[in-house]
């Protein structure tokens, strides 16, 4: 059995939380638009990132940046219960705006903080239970995420091309963006751009585009739109494909998580 719940916390613009129950289960590689901060409660997750596998289980969170690939799936038959925290890259740079550090980068896709676990996994289970007020629920948010800026490590050198591709496809998610065009917009044949992006992400420019598109459609729906204009305004003119596409990356229905988030 396969369950996912998403819901947003009124008073916590920015953050969005899932709690997500999986069983023989797995899932193929893939980006976030946002930060991602997991943490498994029960059982264990098998995690993938840039090839190597390890188990992601109780006391360890996973803490991934926007546009980084992974993978993974269930550690053993028992499956695994999961909750995220996905945090939107512009609630990020305000606080370390505030706390005047740089944006956070993290190096290491797996931390071992038990601490930083607990506190997570309370947060977590308030906000789900609907325990703590606006206020509250802010002061402990942004307790919860400064902590989180000592584990950040240096940042990589910013690939300005990657940011402008990204921004291109987002403006137009409907559109196809042919792997041709967007090579000749790089001043590059079709062969160098796949190999250059693919080294940069960890993804083809098509799986990305996918990705980005469903990415889009979480948040067009979160927004109030109906399934059937979320579809088409990111480019899925088949309403079937898109349904399909969205349970497999999210497994949970476009309807039932529009119905979640209002």
């Amino acid at each position: 059995m396969n369950t996912a719940r998403y819901w947003k916390h009124p008073s916590l613009p920015g953050m969005e939380l899932c709690l997500a129950d999986h069983a023989a289960f797995s899932y193929g590689r893939h980006v976030h638009l946002d930060y991602h901060i997991g943490l498994v409660e029960s059982g264990a997750q098998k995690f993938i990132h840039k090839g190597s596998s390890a188990p992601l289980a109780a006391g360890r969170l996973s803490l991934l940046n926007p546009d980084i690939a992974h993978d993974g799936g269930c550690f053993d038959e028992r499956g695994f219960r999961v909750r995220v925290f996905s945090i939107a890259p512009e609630l990020m740079a305000s606080l370390a705006n505030e706390l005047e550090q740089p944006l956070p980068f993290f190096g290491q896709p797996l931390l071992d903080h038990p601490d930083l676990y607990r506190q997570s996994l309370a947060l977590h289970r308030r906000l789900e239970q609907g325990w703590l007020d606006c206020r509250e629920a802010e002061s402990q948010q942004l307790s919860l995420l400064s902590a989180f800026f000592p584990q950040a490590g240096n940042r990589p050198l910013a690939t300005d091309t990657l940011l402008k591709i990204r921004e291109r496809l987002l403006a137009e998610p409907a559109l196809p963006h042919s792997l041709t065009q967007l090579a000749d917009e790089q001043g590059l044949s079709r062969f160098q751009f796949l190999r250059r992006f693919k080294a940069a992400v960890g993804i083809t420019p098509h799986a990305y585009l996918k990705r980005l598109r469903l990415e889009t459609a979480k948040k067009y729906l979160a927004s109030g739109a109906t399934v059937a204009d979320t579809a088409q305004a990111v480019g899925f003119f088949d309403q079937a494909h898109f349904h399909r596409a969205f349970v497999a990356a999210y497994r949970i229905t476009p309807a039932r998580f529009r119905s979640q988030m209002q």
